[in-house]
Protein backbone atom coordinates (compact mmCIF):
# COMPACT_ATOMS: atom_id res chain seq x y z
CA UNK A 1 0.00 0.00 0.00
CA UNK A 2 1.48 2.84 -0.68
CA UNK A 3 1.18 5.73 2.57
CA UNK A 4 1.08 9.47 2.62
CA UNK A 5 3.65 11.17 4.79
CA UNK A 6 3.03 14.87 5.46
CA UNK A 7 6.61 15.46 3.84
CA UNK A 8 7.96 12.67 1.84
CA UNK A 9 10.73 10.86 2.25
CA UNK A 10 14.41 11.80 0.50
CA UNK A 11 13.67 12.21 -3.16
CA UNK A 12 17.64 11.25 -3.99
CA UNK A 13 17.69 13.52 -6.73
CA UNK A 14 21.06 15.10 -7.51
CA UNK A 15 22.96 15.60 -5.07
CA UNK A 16 21.89 19.55 -3.67
CA UNK A 17 22.05 19.23 0.13
CA UNK A 18 18.89 21.89 0.46
CA UNK A 19 16.59 19.63 -1.44
CA UNK A 20 14.39 18.88 1.49
CA UNK A 21 14.19 22.32 2.69
CA UNK A 22 14.06 23.68 -0.99
CA UNK A 23 10.74 21.26 -1.11
CA UNK A 24 9.19 22.15 1.63
CA UNK A 25 9.27 25.73 1.11
CA UNK A 26 7.67 24.72 -2.21
CA UNK A 27 5.09 22.93 -0.57
CA UNK A 28 4.79 25.39 1.92
CA UNK A 29 3.64 27.82 -0.95
CA UNK A 30 1.45 25.81 -2.72
CA UNK A 31 -0.61 24.98 0.04
CA UNK A 32 -0.47 28.23 1.83
CA UNK A 33 -1.72 29.74 -2.26
CA UNK A 34 -4.34 26.81 -2.36
CA UNK A 35 -7.96 28.32 -2.34
CA UNK A 36 -9.66 25.40 -0.72
CA UNK A 37 -8.98 24.90 2.62
CA UNK A 38 -6.57 22.43 3.53
CA UNK A 39 -6.35 20.90 7.36
CA UNK A 40 -4.18 18.65 8.97
CA UNK A 41 -5.82 16.79 12.28
CA UNK A 42 -3.60 14.27 14.55
CA UNK A 43 -5.83 11.01 15.90
CA UNK A 44 -6.72 12.33 18.52
CA UNK A 45 -8.71 15.33 16.37
CA UNK A 46 -6.11 18.29 17.08
CA UNK A 47 -5.75 20.67 14.13
CA UNK A 48 -1.64 20.09 13.60
CA UNK A 49 -2.42 22.88 10.61
CA UNK A 50 -4.43 25.06 9.07
CA UNK A 51 -3.68 26.80 5.48
CA UNK A 52 -4.98 30.57 5.19
CA UNK A 53 -8.15 29.73 3.32
CA UNK A 54 -9.28 27.29 6.21
CA UNK A 55 -8.17 30.18 8.78
CA UNK A 56 -10.20 32.50 6.66
CA UNK A 57 -13.43 30.34 6.87
CA UNK A 58 -12.78 29.82 10.82
CA UNK A 59 -12.27 33.64 11.49
CA UNK A 60 -8.79 33.53 13.11
CA UNK A 61 -5.01 33.32 12.61
CA UNK A 62 -3.57 29.72 11.35
CA UNK A 63 -1.56 29.84 13.99
CA UNK A 64 -4.70 29.93 16.45
CA UNK A 65 -6.26 27.12 15.06
CA UNK A 66 -3.02 24.52 15.29
CA UNK A 67 -3.90 22.55 18.87
CA UNK A 68 -7.88 22.83 18.96
CA UNK A 69 -10.58 20.21 18.21
CA UNK A 70 -13.47 20.47 16.54
CA UNK A 71 -15.37 20.86 19.61
CA UNK A 72 -13.76 24.08 20.29
CA UNK A 73 -14.51 25.61 16.95
CA UNK A 74 -18.14 24.46 16.22
CA UNK A 75 -21.81 23.78 17.88
CA UNK A 76 -21.82 20.22 19.33
CA UNK A 77 -23.77 19.05 16.52
CA UNK A 78 -21.37 19.92 14.17
CA UNK A 79 -18.20 18.67 15.96
CA UNK A 80 -19.60 15.25 16.50
CA UNK A 81 -20.33 14.27 12.90
CA UNK A 82 -16.39 15.52 11.87
CA UNK A 83 -15.09 13.68 14.61
CA UNK A 84 -17.30 10.44 13.19
CA UNK A 85 -16.55 11.17 9.35
CA UNK A 86 -12.38 10.84 10.63
CA UNK A 87 -12.51 8.29 12.86
CA UNK A 88 -14.24 6.25 10.02
CA UNK A 89 -11.22 7.47 8.09
CA UNK A 90 -9.01 6.27 10.39
CA UNK A 91 -10.24 3.29 11.05
CA UNK A 92 -10.51 1.98 7.65
CA UNK A 93 -7.38 4.09 6.40
CA UNK A 94 -8.59 4.94 3.02
CA UNK A 95 -9.75 8.05 1.63
CA UNK A 96 -13.21 9.17 1.57
CA UNK A 97 -15.55 12.07 0.30
CA UNK A 98 -18.53 14.17 1.80
CA UNK A 99 -20.24 16.98 2.43
CA UNK A 100 -20.55 19.12 5.05
CA UNK A 101 -22.52 21.75 5.87
CA UNK A 102 -21.27 24.33 8.86
CA UNK A 103 -21.99 27.72 10.17
CA UNK A 104 -20.11 30.71 9.34
CA UNK A 105 -20.88 34.29 9.09
CA UNK A 106 -23.87 34.33 10.34
CA UNK A 107 -25.37 31.91 6.74
CA UNK A 108 -24.60 28.06 6.38
CA UNK A 109 -21.89 27.34 4.53
CA UNK A 110 -21.83 24.25 1.88
CA UNK A 111 -18.00 22.05 1.80
CA UNK A 112 -17.10 19.31 -0.36
CA UNK A 113 -14.46 17.11 1.75
CA UNK A 114 -11.99 14.52 0.99
CA UNK A 115 -10.45 13.14 3.92
CA UNK A 116 -7.55 10.98 3.83
CA UNK A 117 -5.10 9.46 6.04
CA UNK A 118 -1.61 10.24 6.71
CA UNK A 119 1.78 8.66 7.88
CA UNK A 120 4.74 9.82 10.02
CA UNK A 121 8.19 9.16 8.96
CA UNK A 122 8.47 5.77 10.34
CA UNK A 123 4.82 4.50 8.17
CA UNK A 124 2.65 4.92 11.53
CA UNK A 125 -0.91 6.07 11.45
CA UNK A 126 -0.42 9.66 12.43
CA UNK A 127 -3.94 11.47 11.81
CA UNK A 128 -5.97 13.03 8.50
CA UNK A 129 -5.46 15.53 6.19
CA UNK A 130 -8.66 17.00 4.67
CA UNK A 131 -9.47 19.47 1.54
CA UNK A 132 -12.01 21.19 1.95
CA UNK A 133 -13.60 22.94 -1.24
CA UNK A 134 -16.70 25.93 -0.83
CA UNK A 135 -19.30 24.65 -2.80
CA UNK A 136 -22.19 26.73 -1.16
CA UNK A 137 -23.47 28.59 -4.79
CA UNK A 138 -22.76 25.58 -6.37
CA UNK A 139 -24.97 23.77 -4.69
CA UNK A 140 -27.79 27.17 -4.41
CA UNK A 141 -27.31 27.09 -8.24
CA UNK A 142 -28.54 23.40 -8.05
CA UNK A 143 -31.05 23.88 -5.91
CA UNK A 144 -32.12 26.71 -7.93
CA UNK A 145 -31.78 24.53 -11.42
CA UNK A 146 -33.98 21.87 -9.52
CA UNK A 147 -36.87 24.09 -8.63
CA UNK A 148 -36.98 25.51 -11.81
CA UNK A 149 -37.30 21.90 -13.27
CA UNK A 150 -39.81 21.27 -10.62
CA UNK A 151 -41.68 24.50 -11.79
CA UNK A 152 -41.70 23.39 -15.42
CA UNK A 153 -42.90 20.17 -14.52
CA UNK A 154 -45.45 21.23 -12.75
CA UNK A 155 -46.27 24.03 -15.50
CA UNK A 156 -46.50 21.49 -18.26
CA UNK A 157 -48.46 19.15 -15.89
CA UNK A 158 -51.25 22.12 -15.37
CA UNK A 159 -51.23 22.48 -19.07
CA UNK A 160 -51.70 19.22 -19.49
CA UNK A 161 -54.99 19.53 -17.42
CA UNK A 162 -56.11 22.17 -19.67
CA UNK A 163 -56.05 20.49 -22.63
CA UNK A 164 -57.89 17.66 -21.03
CA UNK A 165 -60.30 19.92 -19.85
CA UNK A 166 -61.14 21.05 -22.99
CA UNK A 167 -61.29 17.46 -24.52
CA UNK A 168 -63.69 16.72 -22.24
CA UNK A 169 -66.02 19.24 -23.51
CA UNK A 170 -66.43 16.80 -26.54
CA UNK A 171 -68.02 14.07 -24.49
CA UNK A 172 -71.14 15.95 -23.12
CA UNK A 173 -70.11 16.40 -19.33
CA UNK A 174 -71.65 17.50 -16.50
CA UNK A 175 -69.97 20.18 -14.18
CA UNK A 176 -69.05 17.83 -11.63
CA UNK A 177 -67.34 15.47 -14.18
CA UNK A 178 -65.47 18.51 -15.31
CA UNK A 179 -64.47 19.12 -11.55
CA UNK A 180 -63.92 15.34 -10.76
CA UNK A 181 -61.60 15.10 -13.78
CA UNK A 182 -59.71 18.30 -13.01
CA UNK A 183 -58.93 17.06 -9.54
CA UNK A 184 -57.92 13.30 -10.56
CA UNK A 185 -55.20 14.75 -13.15
CA UNK A 186 -53.68 17.17 -10.58
CA UNK A 187 -53.07 14.03 -8.11
CA UNK A 188 -52.39 11.58 -10.33
CA UNK A 189 -49.17 13.92 -11.75
CA UNK A 190 -47.82 12.93 -8.05
CA UNK A 191 -47.17 16.68 -8.00
CA UNK A 192 -49.98 17.48 -5.46
CA UNK A 193 -51.39 15.61 -2.70
CA UNK A 194 -54.79 16.59 -2.71
CA UNK A 195 -57.53 18.43 -4.93
CA UNK A 196 -61.00 19.88 -4.49
CA UNK A 197 -63.26 21.90 -5.65
CA UNK A 198 -66.20 23.64 -3.74
CA UNK A 199 -69.03 26.47 -4.21
CA UNK A 200 -70.13 28.91 -0.90
CA UNK A 201 -73.79 28.00 -0.67
CA UNK A 202 -76.00 31.42 -2.02
CA UNK A 203 -77.69 31.52 1.47
CA UNK A 204 -74.37 31.24 3.84
CA UNK A 205 -74.82 27.44 4.40
CA UNK A 206 -71.41 26.64 3.87
CA UNK A 207 -69.44 24.96 0.92
CA UNK A 208 -71.88 23.09 -1.77
CA UNK A 209 -71.00 20.38 -4.13
CA UNK A 210 -67.61 19.77 -2.66
CA UNK A 211 -65.67 17.28 -4.88
CA UNK A 212 -61.96 16.25 -5.35
CA UNK A 213 -59.34 13.38 -4.91
CA UNK A 214 -56.93 12.54 -1.89
CA UNK A 215 -59.22 13.64 1.23
CA UNK A 216 -61.49 11.54 2.89
CA UNK A 217 -65.11 12.30 4.12
CA UNK A 218 -64.18 13.67 7.57
CA UNK A 219 -62.24 16.49 5.27
CA UNK A 220 -64.68 17.30 2.99
CA UNK A 221 -67.15 17.51 6.08
CA UNK A 222 -65.19 19.89 7.56
CA UNK A 223 -64.77 22.24 4.55
CA UNK A 224 -68.38 22.10 4.24
CA UNK A 225 -69.30 23.45 7.41
CA UNK A 226 -66.64 26.38 7.44
CA UNK A 227 -68.46 29.76 7.71
CA UNK A 228 -68.72 31.39 4.06
CA UNK A 229 -69.65 35.01 4.67
CA UNK A 230 -67.78 37.24 2.62
CA UNK A 231 -66.08 38.62 5.15
CA UNK A 232 -63.94 35.18 6.42
CA UNK A 233 -59.73 34.98 6.14
CA UNK A 234 -60.29 31.64 4.83
CA UNK A 235 -58.04 31.26 2.24
CA UNK A 236 -59.60 29.62 -0.44
CA UNK A 237 -63.03 31.96 0.85
CA UNK A 238 -60.74 34.92 -0.16
CA UNK A 239 -60.08 33.49 -3.55
CA UNK A 240 -63.57 33.18 -4.18
CA UNK A 241 -64.86 36.56 -3.07
CA UNK A 242 -61.93 38.71 -4.79
CA UNK A 243 -61.14 36.61 -7.74
CA UNK A 244 -57.46 36.25 -7.24
CA UNK A 245 -55.59 32.97 -6.39
CA UNK A 246 -54.02 33.26 -2.45
CA UNK A 247 -51.40 30.56 -1.84
CA UNK A 248 -50.31 29.41 1.61
CA UNK A 249 -47.01 28.31 1.79
CA UNK A 250 -46.58 27.13 5.46
CA UNK A 251 -50.33 25.64 6.62
CA UNK A 252 -49.39 24.59 10.36
CA UNK A 253 -48.66 28.57 11.06
CA UNK A 254 -51.56 29.51 8.99
CA UNK A 255 -53.79 30.75 11.79
CA UNK A 256 -56.43 32.04 8.84
CA UNK A 257 -57.35 28.32 8.22
CA UNK A 258 -60.40 26.82 10.53
CA UNK A 259 -58.62 25.32 13.45
CA UNK A 260 -59.96 21.90 13.12
CA UNK A 261 -59.42 22.09 9.08
CA UNK A 262 -55.74 23.08 9.78
CA UNK A 263 -55.13 20.23 11.99
CA UNK A 264 -56.43 17.49 10.15
CA UNK A 265 -54.85 18.21 6.70
CA UNK A 266 -51.92 18.70 8.52
CA UNK A 267 -51.80 15.21 10.18
CA UNK A 268 -52.52 14.04 6.57
CA UNK A 269 -49.33 15.81 5.04
CA UNK A 270 -50.14 19.07 3.46
CA UNK A 271 -48.06 21.97 3.91
CA UNK A 272 -49.07 24.66 1.27
CA UNK A 273 -51.77 24.83 -0.69
CA UNK A 274 -53.01 27.23 -3.29
CA UNK A 275 -56.21 28.37 -3.41
CA UNK A 276 -58.02 29.63 -7.69
CA UNK A 277 -61.24 31.22 -8.52
CA UNK A 278 -63.42 29.31 -10.72
CA UNK A 279 -64.59 32.06 -13.34
CA UNK A 280 -65.95 33.07 -16.40
CA UNK A 281 -66.63 36.89 -17.18
CA UNK A 282 -68.03 38.39 -14.22
CA UNK A 283 -69.21 34.89 -12.22
CA UNK A 284 -67.34 32.94 -10.10
CA UNK A 285 -68.52 29.43 -10.51
CA UNK A 286 -66.29 28.05 -7.32
CA UNK A 287 -62.87 27.62 -5.74
CA UNK A 288 -60.19 24.98 -6.75
CA UNK A 289 -57.62 24.29 -3.63
CA UNK A 290 -54.20 21.98 -4.30
CA UNK A 291 -52.60 20.72 -1.56
CA UNK A 292 -48.75 19.94 -1.50
CA UNK A 293 -46.55 17.88 0.92
CA UNK A 294 -43.87 20.53 0.79
CA UNK A 295 -43.69 23.85 2.33
CA UNK A 296 -43.48 26.67 0.23
CA UNK A 297 -44.54 24.66 -3.56
CA UNK A 298 -46.25 27.21 -5.20
CA UNK A 299 -44.29 29.65 -6.92
CA UNK A 300 -45.35 32.97 -8.65
CA UNK A 301 -45.19 31.76 -12.12
CA UNK A 302 -47.25 28.25 -10.96
CA UNK A 303 -49.72 30.66 -9.27
CA UNK A 304 -50.01 32.78 -12.21
CA UNK A 305 -50.70 29.51 -14.40
CA UNK A 306 -53.46 28.28 -11.98
CA UNK A 307 -55.05 31.19 -12.33
CA UNK A 308 -55.13 30.20 -16.13
CA UNK A 309 -56.28 26.92 -15.18
CA UNK A 310 -59.25 28.66 -13.07
CA UNK A 311 -60.78 30.51 -15.95
CA UNK A 312 -60.38 27.56 -18.46
CA UNK A 313 -61.94 25.88 -15.96
CA UNK A 314 -64.66 28.64 -15.98
CA UNK A 315 -65.52 28.78 -19.76
CA UNK A 316 -65.81 24.92 -19.43
CA UNK A 317 -68.89 25.09 -17.05
CA UNK A 318 -70.22 27.86 -18.71
CA UNK A 319 -70.01 26.30 -21.96
CA UNK A 320 -71.46 22.98 -20.56
CA UNK A 321 -74.90 25.27 -19.03
CA UNK A 322 -75.53 26.97 -22.32
CA UNK A 323 -75.31 23.35 -24.22
CA UNK A 324 -77.55 21.91 -21.42
CA UNK A 325 -80.04 24.70 -22.35
CA UNK A 326 -79.58 24.46 -26.39
CA UNK A 327 -80.58 20.70 -26.38
CA UNK A 328 -83.04 20.57 -24.09
CA UNK A 329 -86.89 20.15 -25.63
CA UNK A 330 -88.32 21.22 -22.13
CA UNK A 331 -87.03 24.71 -20.82
CA UNK A 332 -88.00 26.32 -17.05
CA UNK A 333 -88.95 30.10 -18.15
CA UNK A 334 -88.38 32.01 -15.05
CA UNK A 335 -89.83 36.01 -15.02
CA UNK A 336 -87.45 38.38 -13.23
CA UNK A 337 -88.06 41.80 -11.42
CA UNK A 338 -85.63 44.44 -11.00
CA UNK A 339 -85.80 47.51 -8.93
CA UNK A 340 -81.84 48.12 -8.46
CA UNK A 341 -81.45 51.63 -9.22
CA UNK A 342 -77.66 50.60 -10.01
CA UNK A 343 -78.46 49.06 -13.18
CA UNK A 344 -78.02 51.87 -15.88
CA UNK A 345 -81.29 50.18 -17.66
CA UNK A 346 -83.32 51.07 -14.67
CA UNK A 347 -82.26 53.83 -13.77
CA UNK A 348 -82.43 55.27 -17.80
CA UNK A 349 -85.72 54.59 -17.95
CA UNK A 350 -86.74 55.90 -14.98
CA UNK A 351 -84.78 59.30 -15.26
CA UNK A 352 -86.03 59.67 -18.35
CA UNK A 353 -89.71 58.25 -18.06
CA UNK A 354 -89.29 56.16 -21.22
CA UNK A 355 -89.40 52.61 -22.06
CA UNK A 356 -86.62 50.39 -23.30
CA UNK A 357 -86.97 46.79 -25.07
CA UNK A 358 -84.14 44.49 -25.66
CA UNK A 359 -83.48 43.47 -29.57
CA UNK A 360 -80.99 41.69 -28.72
CA UNK A 361 -77.05 40.81 -27.18
CA UNK A 362 -73.23 40.06 -28.66
CA UNK A 363 -69.95 40.10 -27.54
CA UNK A 364 -67.68 43.32 -28.01
CA UNK A 365 -64.64 44.03 -28.06
CA UNK A 366 -62.53 43.66 -24.24
CA UNK A 367 -64.43 41.69 -22.52
CA UNK A 368 -67.56 44.48 -23.10
CA UNK A 369 -71.40 43.72 -23.74
CA UNK A 370 -73.00 44.91 -27.26
CA UNK A 371 -77.26 45.65 -25.80
CA UNK A 372 -79.42 46.88 -28.88
CA UNK A 373 -82.64 48.57 -27.22
CA UNK A 374 -85.42 50.21 -28.72
CA UNK A 375 -86.39 53.48 -26.52
CA UNK A 376 -89.62 55.17 -26.78
CA UNK A 377 -90.69 58.15 -24.91
CA UNK A 378 -87.79 59.96 -24.59
CA UNK A 379 -85.72 62.52 -27.17
CA UNK A 380 -82.51 60.36 -28.37
CA UNK A 381 -79.91 63.39 -27.51
CA UNK A 382 -81.47 63.19 -23.48
CA UNK A 383 -80.86 59.00 -23.52
CA UNK A 384 -76.97 59.78 -25.32
CA UNK A 385 -76.57 62.11 -22.74
CA UNK A 386 -77.59 59.91 -19.74
CA UNK A 387 -75.71 56.95 -21.22
CA UNK A 388 -72.47 59.24 -21.88
CA UNK A 389 -72.56 59.66 -17.68
CA UNK A 390 -73.10 56.40 -17.09
CA UNK A 391 -69.91 54.66 -15.57
CA UNK A 392 -70.44 51.20 -16.66
CA UNK A 393 -71.29 52.73 -20.44
CA UNK A 394 -68.37 52.82 -22.82
CA UNK A 395 -70.02 53.66 -25.86
CA UNK A 396 -73.31 54.90 -27.34
CA UNK A 397 -75.00 55.41 -30.58
CA UNK A 398 -78.02 55.71 -32.52
CA UNK A 399 -78.79 52.89 -34.85
CA UNK A 400 -81.71 54.11 -36.57
CA UNK A 401 -84.93 55.97 -36.11
CA UNK A 402 -88.53 54.80 -36.54
CA UNK A 403 -91.42 57.39 -35.42
CA UNK A 404 -91.19 57.26 -31.68
CA UNK A 405 -89.30 54.19 -31.52
CA UNK A 406 -84.97 55.15 -31.62
CA UNK A 407 -82.69 51.75 -31.60
CA UNK A 408 -79.60 52.68 -29.83
CA UNK A 409 -76.39 50.26 -29.26
CA UNK A 410 -75.05 50.27 -25.80
CA UNK A 411 -71.63 49.04 -25.18
CA UNK A 412 -71.96 48.70 -21.21
CA UNK A 413 -68.63 46.89 -19.16
CA UNK A 414 -69.38 45.26 -16.03
CA UNK A 415 -72.08 43.21 -14.92
CA UNK A 416 -75.50 43.38 -16.11
CA UNK A 417 -78.25 41.24 -15.23
CA UNK A 418 -78.67 39.52 -18.63
CA UNK A 419 -74.88 39.12 -18.96
CA UNK A 420 -74.98 37.62 -15.33
CA UNK A 421 -77.97 35.45 -16.12
CA UNK A 422 -76.07 34.10 -19.14
CA UNK A 423 -73.23 33.04 -17.00
CA UNK A 424 -75.28 31.19 -15.35
CA UNK A 425 -76.77 29.09 -17.74
CA UNK A 426 -79.57 31.15 -18.86
CA UNK A 427 -81.11 32.50 -21.92
CA UNK A 428 -82.81 36.18 -21.64
CA UNK A 429 -85.29 36.40 -24.37
CA UNK A 430 -87.43 39.31 -23.20
CA UNK A 431 -85.93 42.55 -21.24
CA UNK A 432 -88.50 45.58 -20.77
CA UNK A 433 -87.46 48.23 -18.74
CA UNK A 434 -89.70 51.11 -17.63
CA UNK A 435 -91.18 52.98 -14.66
CA UNK A 436 -88.25 52.43 -12.56
CA UNK A 437 -88.03 48.09 -12.80
CA UNK A 438 -86.82 45.75 -15.45
CA UNK A 439 -88.90 42.58 -15.88
CA UNK A 440 -86.89 40.15 -17.77
CA UNK A 441 -88.02 36.60 -18.80
CA UNK A 442 -85.33 34.13 -19.25
CA UNK A 443 -84.91 30.49 -19.78
CA UNK A 444 -82.94 28.08 -18.17
CA UNK A 445 -82.67 23.71 -18.80
CA UNK A 446 -85.57 21.90 -16.93
CA UNK A 447 -83.25 20.36 -14.53
CA UNK A 448 -81.60 23.56 -13.17
CA UNK A 449 -81.85 24.57 -9.27
CA UNK A 450 -83.56 27.63 -10.15
CA UNK A 451 -83.75 29.26 -6.52
CA UNK A 452 -80.04 28.59 -6.56
CA UNK A 453 -79.65 30.52 -9.55
CA UNK A 454 -81.66 33.02 -8.25
CA UNK A 455 -79.77 33.76 -5.05
CA UNK A 456 -76.42 33.94 -6.78
CA UNK A 457 -77.79 36.82 -9.08
CA UNK A 458 -79.54 38.49 -6.18
CA UNK A 459 -75.93 38.66 -4.31
CA UNK A 460 -74.86 40.93 -7.21
CA UNK A 461 -78.06 42.54 -7.85
CA UNK A 462 -80.17 43.05 -4.22
CA UNK A 463 -83.54 44.21 -6.05
CA UNK A 464 -84.31 41.06 -7.86
CA UNK A 465 -87.48 39.23 -7.42
CA UNK A 466 -88.55 36.28 -8.73
CA UNK A 467 -92.36 36.56 -10.05
CA UNK A 468 -92.87 33.79 -12.07
CA UNK A 469 -91.98 30.36 -12.81
CA UNK A 470 -93.21 27.80 -15.63
CA UNK A 471 -92.11 24.87 -17.61
CA UNK A 472 -92.80 25.04 -21.65
CA UNK A 473 -92.00 22.76 -24.10
CA UNK A 474 -89.88 24.37 -27.02
CA UNK A 475 -91.20 24.74 -30.10
CA UNK A 476 -87.90 23.57 -32.18
CA UNK A 477 -87.82 23.76 -35.62
CA UNK A 478 -86.34 21.20 -37.85
CA UNK A 479 -83.57 22.41 -40.23
CA UNK A 480 -86.10 21.58 -43.02
CA UNK A 481 -88.62 23.46 -41.60
CA UNK A 482 -86.09 26.58 -41.52
CA UNK A 483 -85.54 26.65 -45.12
CA UNK A 484 -88.95 26.48 -45.96
CA UNK A 485 -90.19 28.61 -43.43
CA UNK A 486 -87.52 31.03 -44.85
CA UNK A 487 -88.39 30.34 -48.36
CA UNK A 488 -91.54 31.52 -47.64
CA UNK A 489 -89.92 35.14 -46.32
CA UNK A 490 -88.31 35.84 -49.80
CA UNK A 491 -89.53 36.70 -52.85
CA UNK A 492 -89.12 35.40 -55.74
CA UNK A 493 -87.00 38.12 -57.07
CA UNK A 494 -84.84 37.83 -53.26
CA UNK A 495 -84.45 34.47 -53.62
CA UNK A 496 -82.73 34.13 -57.38
CA UNK A 497 -80.69 36.71 -56.21
CA UNK A 498 -79.24 34.94 -53.38
CA UNK A 499 -78.77 32.08 -55.39
CA UNK A 500 -77.04 33.31 -57.89
CA UNK A 501 -74.90 35.34 -55.40
CA UNK A 502 -74.16 31.88 -53.16
CA UNK A 503 -73.62 29.70 -56.23
CA UNK A 504 -71.30 32.51 -58.48
CA UNK A 505 -68.98 32.77 -55.19
CA UNK A 506 -69.92 36.07 -54.26
CA UNK A 507 -69.03 35.45 -50.71
CA UNK A 508 -65.88 33.74 -51.18
CA UNK A 509 -63.19 35.55 -50.31
CA UNK A 510 -61.60 36.70 -52.63
CA UNK A 511 -64.58 36.64 -54.51
CA UNK A 512 -65.26 34.35 -57.49
CA UNK A 513 -67.70 36.94 -58.91
CA UNK A 514 -68.49 40.98 -58.24
CA UNK A 515 -72.01 42.27 -57.55
CA UNK A 516 -71.69 43.90 -61.54
CA UNK A 517 -71.13 39.86 -62.51
CA UNK A 518 -74.26 38.41 -60.76
CA UNK A 519 -75.92 41.43 -61.63
CA UNK A 520 -75.16 41.40 -65.62
CA UNK A 521 -76.02 37.30 -65.54
CA UNK A 522 -79.45 38.16 -64.14
CA UNK A 523 -79.93 40.92 -66.47
CA UNK A 524 -80.97 43.57 -63.96
CA UNK A 525 -79.16 46.51 -62.84
CA UNK A 526 -76.04 46.45 -59.99
CA UNK A 527 -78.55 49.10 -58.05
CA UNK A 528 -81.46 46.32 -58.56
CA UNK A 529 -79.40 43.53 -57.42
CA UNK A 530 -78.14 45.30 -54.34
CA UNK A 531 -81.57 45.70 -53.40
CA UNK A 532 -82.72 42.50 -53.85
CA UNK A 533 -79.67 40.96 -52.24
CA UNK A 534 -79.85 43.16 -49.02
CA UNK A 535 -83.25 42.44 -49.03
CA UNK A 536 -82.91 38.45 -48.59
CA UNK A 537 -79.68 38.83 -46.33
CA UNK A 538 -82.21 40.57 -43.77
CA UNK A 539 -84.83 37.96 -44.39
CA UNK A 540 -81.84 35.56 -43.38
CA UNK A 541 -80.94 36.98 -40.73
CA UNK A 542 -83.91 37.90 -39.31
CA UNK A 543 -85.04 34.52 -39.31
CA UNK A 544 -81.87 33.14 -37.71
CA UNK A 545 -81.51 35.81 -35.22
CA UNK A 546 -85.46 36.94 -33.80
CA UNK A 547 -86.92 34.45 -31.94
CA UNK A 548 -90.10 34.61 -33.60
CA UNK A 549 -88.91 35.26 -36.68
CA UNK A 550 -91.40 37.85 -37.64
CA UNK A 551 -89.78 41.35 -36.99
CA UNK A 552 -90.52 43.95 -38.99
Amino acid sequence: MCRARLLPAEPGMGDRDDYPGEYARQLEAIVESHTDALLVKDTEGRYRFANAAAADFLGCDPADVVGKTDAELFDEESARRLREQERRVLDRETAETFEERLPADDRERVFETTCSPYYDADGELAGTVSICRDVTDRRARERTLESQRDELATLDRINEVVQEVIRTLISEPTREEIERAVCDRLVESELYQVAWVGEPGPTDNGMTSVVGTGFDDEVRELIADVDVREDSDEPFLRAYYSGRPRVVQNIPDADAIDERLREEIVARGTRSAIAVPIRYGNTTYGVLTVGSTRLSAFSEREADAFDVLGEVIGFAIGAVKHRRLALSDTVVEVELRLTDSDSFFVALADELNCRLRMEGTTAGPDGNLLFYDAVSGADPDDVVAFAEEWETVDDVRVVSRHDDETLFEFTVSGSSLVLTLSEYGANATEAVSAGGEARVVAELPADTDVRGVVERVRAEFAGLELVAKRETERDLQTAREFRRDLDDRLTDAQRTALRASYFAGYYEWPRDSTAEEVAASLGVSSPTFHQHIRKAQRELLGAFFDRDGDRP
